[in-house]
């Protein structure tokens, strides 16, 4: 079925497309869906366009992107990489930039009061929804009053921090928090800050499969496990950027098809695995490759013996060797990581690097300290949904910490169970996709309540200690310093976490392509063109 999606103000009423035969076709070329990005440079110099670089449909300025189609449209109900596919037709008041350092987006700035308890946000001037409404600051109070009050939204706990918006002119919207809270231009810089038009709000529109944003591009086409064909908006604030006319976005191909598939153009930019970089870019294919914000992390429940006690807890951290899984899983690609945050982002801790360094030795007399003479048997959870990686990890850790004297289990949780099965395991393999704001990150990893955090208790200290970093103003010389040591204290205590390695995307481009390049957030395609 192909449903019907909202088109920009240009394109007249709604309608449904018959897709072309070589779009049918697609279906039984796929793979399993990735769960990693690269990005496109938001800004420099754009790529001249020469020539019409047209494709099979005559279509000068199309790219097929071989990547994974969201769980939902609607960015309120929307989880993990979501993000990535829904910034494309969503944006919000603010976003992260290539190096995940927050920049404006609808808003061209914002200001606090000096209390710290209430921030406003400037926006720019005559902005429209792909349906025609205003980007006014009415619209931005609809649109995060919906996100924080809609039952079951994915973003309302996050929003909850908001108990008050008020329209103080066209341009200008004030939130005022519950406390001083200096991370809400981050917190606002992904899916929970997404905005929607007022005018589908109020008519009821399924955002959930016609989304009516205000991004670079609009839905146009949409057949769910299939494909999304999006064309480029020219209402958009920065269209001068998107030399697209349209981008279709597939799931990513099997590792098998990869190289067929970019060769003949059923693909143009296609997400990989790590195997599969050297042989494509030994075939001639263009790869972009780097660490992101995500970070594959085993979560630990404290409140299971023997991991109650924190010299089996050290000891199963230096137990493994991470340096060894980024070698054999993910062939020397990726960063082994001891903390939540990866180098350079903000929250990283130089301090925490090999904080838990690999020492077989060391880990089987912690072990002896703490009374264990014969190996700990426990079972090992790991999530693996169309995705292996996980699995490989796992299969790995088991062997390393079996030297040091644990004796892993591994059992597949059930799929679907997430963190909500994960409360009752004692080591849960999963990971951690990062959050815009550093102190949400904390807050889902180790605060008692947090998400992430199956122990359901935190060190004595983390309260205060992620209150001062909220409370610091984001330019304040004590910001990075409060933020350290926060992250030290949650990371250093008896943590529900052994963090193991940061994400590497990667993805492979054929000929046709032009100025894509990597980031260390979302995706995006500002710059991306078409090679005549």
């Amino acid at each position: 079925m192909v449903l019907q999606t909202p088109q920009s103000p240009a394109a007249g009423p709604q309608r449904g497309h018959v897709l072309p035969r070589r779009a049918l076709m697609l279906g039984g070329l796929l793979g399993a869906a990735a769960l990693t990005a690269g990005c496109a440079a938001a800004s420099g110099a754009l790529t001249a366009l020469g020539g019409d670089g047209g494709d099979s449909e005559g279509l000068p300025h199309s790219l097929t992107w071989g990547w994974r189609l969201p769980t939902t449209w609607d960015s309120a109900r929307g989880i993990g990489y979501d993000v990535h596919v829904l910034s494309l037709v969503h944006l919000g008041l603010t976003r992260l930039d290539p190096d995940g350092e927050l920049a404006p987006d609808l808003a061209h700035s914002w200001t606090y009061n000096d209390a710290g308890d209430a921030v406003t946000f400037h926006l720019r001037p005559g902005l429209t929804f792909s349906d025609g409404a205003a980007v006014d600051a009415a619209a931005v109070k609809a649109g995060l009053e919906r996100s924080r009050d809609l039952p079951g939204a994915t973003s309302a706990q996050s929003l909850a921090v908001i108990v008050d918006i008020t329209a103080d002119s066209e341009t200008d919207v004030t939130l005022h928090l519950a406390g001083v809270n200096h991370q809400v231009p981050l917190l606002l810089a992904g899916l929970i800050g997404h905005l929607v038009s007022p005018d589908a709000i109020a008519a009821g529109v399924e955002l959930n499969v016609a989304p009516v944003g205000a991004g670079p591009f609009v839905l146009d086409e949409y057949i769910p496990g299939s494909h999304a064909r999006l064309v480029r908006n020219p209402a958009h604030w920065n269209a001068a950027e998107i030399l697209l006319d349209e981008l279709r976005v597939v799931p990513r191909p099997a590792e098998a098809v990869t190289f067929a598939g970019l060769s003949s153009g059923q693909y143009d930019i296609a997400h990989i695995d790590d195997s599969q970089i050297a042989p494509l870019e030994q075939a001639g294919f263009e790869i972009t490759t780097g660490t992101c914000f995500n970070v594959h992390t085993i979560e630990v429940n404290n409140r299971h013996a023997p991991f109650d006690d924190p010299l089996v807890v050290e000891a199963f951290n230096r137990a493994i060797d991470r340096d060894a899984i980024i070698e054999s899983v993910f062939f020397g690609h990726g960063e082994p990581d001891w903390q939540p945050f990866t180098r350079d982002l903000q929250g990283y801790d130089p301090a925490l690097d090999r904080h838990w360094d690999h020492d077989v030795e060391r880990a089987r007399n912690l072990l002896a300290e703490a009374g264990h003479t014969d190996p700990i048997s426990v079972t090992f959870h790991v999530l693996s949904e169309g995705d292996d990686t996980s699995s490989r990890i796992a299969e790995v850790i088991q062997a390393q910490t079996a030297a040091a004297g644990f004796d892993l289990t591994l059992e597949m949780a059930p799929p679907g169970s997430g963190q909500k099965a994960a409360h009752s395991y004692t080591l849960y393999m999963y990971s951690f996709s990062g959050r815009e704001s550093p102190v949400q990150a904390l807050e889902v990893l180790y605060d008692e309540d947090g998400w992430m955090n199956i122990s359901e208790q935190h060190p004595s200290g983390f309260d205060e200690a992620l209150d001062l970093a909220r409370r610091t103003p984001l330019d304040s010389p004590d910001y990075t310093p409060n933020l350290q040591a926060a992250t030290q204290l949650a990371v250093v205590g008896a943590t529900p976490h052994a963090w193991i390695a940061n994400w590497n995307r990667a993805h492979a481009m054929n000929g046709r392509v032009t100025g894509f390049t990597h980031c260390r957030h979302t995706q995006r395609f500002e710059g991306v063109g078409v090679r005549s």
